[in-house]
């Protein structure tokens, strides 16, 4: 009996110290799971955080470089446009060049004031006041007054006399301002030649009594007033008129016209 009690005490030891090995590797797995989990657990925090660092370098690498290519896009789009403008700007100005050049040689044409003909619109002053600037630079009678084109220019010429003095002034036709003036000796002191302008038509009245006369349209070639013969008369000289050249005589003070000749008669 006491036999069997010590071999139940010994099977139970036993029992208990296998028991006691069972937990404590029971508890030892657990802790080497537990330690391998942590492991893979900060593996994975430092490959997360290696990822997110590296992750994070890229995207700003990337955002650096996109910003950079794109200033750089948006600096030559800039510089591309800015040199289009100035190309257009310079070409602007070559045409406004151009043009001003074009104006500046046809100017005195657009004018008036040159060319072989002229109309009575293109004429700033009439007659009457070319006289009247004449008279204010010499002091003489009036023995002559023309419309001509004297070098290229158009201008009114003035000849007064005064004893044995002939005085001849040349003004433009666009401001009266003088191109020209010279001084004669006149030894014949006639006075037979000598008239005054209001006695006479108009110039620009007798140009189209003229006109009319050769068909009604016609350019200006030149004009003179002065005493032929005793008679005051007007001498116009039109170009491309319906009826060709003419040369049209007419007495200033009645405006009857004295004499026709024009490219029509000569044929």
């Amino acid at each position: 009996m006491e036999h069997r009690y010590k071999l139940a005490s010994v099977v139970l030891s036993a029992g208990i110290v296998i028991a006691a090995c069972g937990n404590g590797g029971e508890d030892g797995g657990e802790n080497a799971e537990n330690t391998e989990s942590t492991e893979v657990d900060q593996v994975v925090e430092d490959s997360g955080s290696e990822g997110n660092s590296e992750g994070e370098a890229t995207t700003e690498d990337s955002s650096s470089e996109g910003n950079t290519e794109n200033d750089e896009s948006v600096d030559d789009a800039g510089a591309d446009e800015a040199m289009s403008d100035s190309e257009e700007v310079s070409e602007g100005n070559g045409d406004d060049g151009g043009s001003n050049a074009s104006k500046d040689q046809s100017g005195e044409e657009a004018d008036g004031s040159s060319g072989d003909t002229i109309t009575q619109e293109d004429i700033s002053h009439d007659a009457k006041e070319a006289v009247d600037a004449a008279e204010e630079i010499f002091e003489g009678e009036l023995i002559q007054v023309e419309l001509d084109n004297e070098d290229n220019q158009w201008v009114y010429k003035v000849d007064l006399e005064q004893d044995s003095e002939e005085h001849e002034v040349l003004l433009s036709i666009d401001d009266l301002s003088v191109v020209n003036e010279s001084t004669d000796t006149d030894d014949d002191d006639d006075t037979e030649d000598q008239f005054n302008y209001e006695d006479a038509l108009p110039a620009e009245e007798a140009v189209q009594t003229a006109i009319g006369e050769a068909g009604g349209n016609g350019e200006i070639e030149g004009w003179s007033l002065d005493k032929d013969d005793g008679t005051l008369e007007y001498e116009i000289e039109l170009k491309n008129t319906d009826n060709g050249d003419a040369d049209i005589k007419i007495d200033a003070e009645s405006g009857d016209i004295l004499e026709n000749e024009s490219d029509d008669d000569d044929d």
